[in-house]
């Protein structure tokens, strides 16, 4: 997801990009004209044709605005964009449960200790932008678990991430564990965004509730607790068609009071090690 423009001062709006973008905020579409007249009705400031033309385009520009016909106002996409990313920092800054702890174990193993899955994933999906922040690590990402219960949970949010990804030429396997028809549904759900996902039977030594995936150097694992684990699978097989799927059910299960780590491993050689042990199944 994009980061929204900076948004201007609302109480002090001190340019003509500001005043744009308050005046469109309640009344829109507008054309340029009506945008000069505006700001001088609402602000008692008289500005430029050409000033309000190139705020706008600026804005347009930006992603901000868009044009209909000879008017503008605001795009759909970037206000999506923008609840998005306030819900993020609200989950981030102001949530009161958020129960986060880190710990450094040697010079190139971290583990954070969290108490639910939603919490895991919103770490997760932030680790996987860092991982990604040296042009010299492999455009690669691979993954394996048994259900894809992230997919489910947050379903705009992790399409929007992997759309993302993949726009950024980075190439993404994923390998799931899980055999119900709702597993089946969520490989297919990542094949029509874009990953090459494929459904394997799982491993003996593949214990229930492990993830694990390789992100450039980094090596990022979980272990969930054997009783959330019994709750997702039994989600699983309970549950045949997405459209049969309870929000609270879902809900219990993602925000569960249940500690677990998320462990990251800076490790070149190992990563490589296990991407080509996943890759090889794609061949």
């Amino acid at each position: 997801m994009p980061i929204p423009s900076a948004l201007p001062l609302i109480n002090k709006p001190q340019t003509t990009k500001d005043r744009v973008f308050i005046i469109l905020s309640t009344t829109y579409p507008l054309s340029l004209t009506e945008l000069q007249h505006a700001i001088k009705n609402q602000f008692n400031i008289s500005v430029s044709f050409q000033s309000v033309r190139k705020a706008v385009l600026q804005l347009v520009e930006d992603g901000v605005l868009v044009k209909d016909g000879k008017k503008f106002l605001f795009n759909n996409e970037w206000i999506i964009g923008l609840v998005k990313y306030g819900n993020i920092l609200q989950k981030q800054y102001l949530a009161k449960t958020r129960d986060k702890s880190q710990m450094q174990i040697g010079e190139h193993t971290t583990v954070y200790t969290l108490n639910s899955l939603v919490d895991l994933d919103y770490i997760w999906n932030g680790l996987i932008h860092n991982a990604f922040k040296d042009p010299q690590s492999p455009k690669i990402i691979t993954f394996k678990a048994e259900h894809f219960w992230f997919l489910i949970a947050t379903l705009a949010q992790e399409t929007d991430l992997m759309r993302e990804l993949l726009r950024k030429g980075i190439k993404l396997y994923y390998i799931c564990y899980g055999s119900t028809a709702l597993d089946k549904w969520t490989v297919q759900m990542y094949k029509q965004i874009g990953i090459h996902c494929m459904s394997l039977p799982k491993p003996k030594t593949f214990r229930s509730g492990l993830s694990i995936g390789t992100y450039g150097d980094d090596i990022i694992q979980t272990q969930q607790p054997e009783r959330l684990a019994r709750k997702i699978n039994d989600f699983f097989l309970i549950h045949e068609h997405a459209k049969d799927m309870p929000l609270i059910g879902i809900s219990e299960f993602v925000h569960a009071k249940e500690e677990m780590r998320l462990q990251v491993i800076h490790d070149p050689v190992l990563a490589e090690s296990v991407r080509k042990d996943v890759m090889k199944n794609f061949k």
